[in-house]
């Protein structure tokens, strides 16, 4: 009896350990996860809107979600790809979900922060590491955006 109950443990421990939960391609170094966007700059001035608590980018495979936390905390998400390619971020907000057009709706840029779904963003690294970013953009209309980010998960 208590040799099969042993034997019942060891085939139960590896059968937990063998049905663990992983995530395709999910993990993709020091990206992965939530970073709040604690600062933010538009031609070296933070916007009178801004407030620092309300914005976070989420990063999973080539996915991102930025999304910002409205009213009774309520989450408006916008979703898109993302990449990294000779030392810029790249993201595009050009997607759809077959029944809108390409860029809008939840697939669009979240405007709020100054992005387009009008191109694939090109963002250069001021500074990298593996918890902080900053990020720099130049948007159409001439404006140098400067973004700042804390992994917070």
């Amino acid at each position: 009896m208590k040799a099969m109950l042993k034997r019942l443990s060891f085939i139960a421990v590896i059968l937990l350990a063998l049905c663990s939960c992983r995530v395709n391609n999910g993990d993709i170094g020091d990206y992965f996860g939530s970073w709040s966007l604690y600062d933010m700059k538009i031609d070296g001035e933070t916007p009178d809107d801004f407030d620092p608590e309300l914005t976070f980018w989420q990063f999973q495979n080539n996915i991102i979600d930025i999304c910002r936390v409205e009213f009774m905390y309520d989450r408006v998400a916008h979703w898109g790809t993302w990449e990294e390619e000779n030392g810029r971020l790249l993201l595009n907000f050009m997607h759809h979900n077959g029944n809108d057009a390409p860029g809008s709706g939840e697939y669009s840029a979240p405007a709020w922060i100054g992005f387009t779904s009008d191109e694939i963003m090109s963002l250069s690294f001021v500074s990298r590491a593996s918890k902080r970013m900053t990020l720099s953009w130049n948007s159409p209309d001439g404006h140098q955006y400067v973004y700042s980010l804390r992994k917070i998960w």
